[in-house]
């Protein structure tokens, strides 16, 4: 998998989490505690009850975590491959992930790889683009 894939999928799971934490927070209104007139509550029917709303409070809480271990999971697995990169010493693509993938600026990059110009990471990138949309 490469890692323009994996961020994508993190870009994704992120979504997600905040969906399930919005979802969460709606739930958690309906079923709070909240002082009430009890001549008022109504006895039976309804479309939907504090059971249904603890219910799908406990199984969007699921979804939640589960959302969050993908993440953690994704986010490692992206740290790895960047570290395959660094190790092996493959220069361009490295310089290409960071300023594709990172978003890094060009003075950072140049900080990170002994001073180099931004004419050379320009060209850097546009080799590796090129080499991609060939593929």
């Amino acid at each position: 998998m490469e890692l323009f894939e994996l961020k994508e999928q993190i870009e994704d799971t992120n979504i997600d989490i905040e969906y399930y934490k919005r979802e969460i927070e709606r739930l958690e209104t309906k079923v709070g505690i909240r002082a009430s007139d009890p001549s008022k509550e109504i006895v039976k029917g309804g479309r939907f009850s504090r059971e249904d709303a603890l219910l799908q409070l406990a199984q969007i809480s699921s979804y939640l975590d589960d959302a969050l271990k993908r993440l953690s999971n994704l986010n490692s697995a992206k740290d790895k491959k960047y570290e395959l990169y660094r190790k092996a010493n493959d220069y361009d693509r490295q310089i290409y992930i960071e300023k594709r993938l990172f978003k890094w600026s060009n003075a950072k990059i140049s900080a990170r790889h002994c001073g180099i110009s931004k004419r050379t990471i320009n060209r850097i990138v546009k080799r590796i683009e090129e080499k991609r949309n060939k593929e």
